[in-house]
């Protein structure tokens, strides 16, 4: 389960729920950590970490909400795609 959490950052500082992911290539040198945020969450536009990534790029941080992979009365589903051999800083 993800939620908001207080991160002591600043005054009432909040992150966004997400979660982390770490990938492994061949050795521990080429791991890959990135988070992944839920749409509409009001405290994008506070958030330091996900305000960094410019602001074209974003959207890959954010998921897509999935109606049809929802469990009824157990869990909502989400899609998260993790592209490799692209990073925030180039265009799509």
């Amino acid at each position: 389960m993800s939620r908001a959490y207080p991160w002591k950052n600043h005054d009432n500082a909040w992150r966004p729920a997400h979660l982390h992911f770490s990938l492994f290539g061949r050795a521990f040198t080429q791991r890959l950590v990135t988070q992944m945020y839920f749409p509409g969450d009001p405290l994008f536009a506070h958030d330091p970490i996900f305000n960094s990534v410019p602001e074209f790029a974003r959207h890959r941080l954010v998921s897509a909400f999935d109606l049809s992979s929802t469990v009824p009365e157990w869990a909502l589903a989400y899609r998260f795609d993790i592209v490799l051999r692209a990073t925030p800083m180039e265009s799509s």
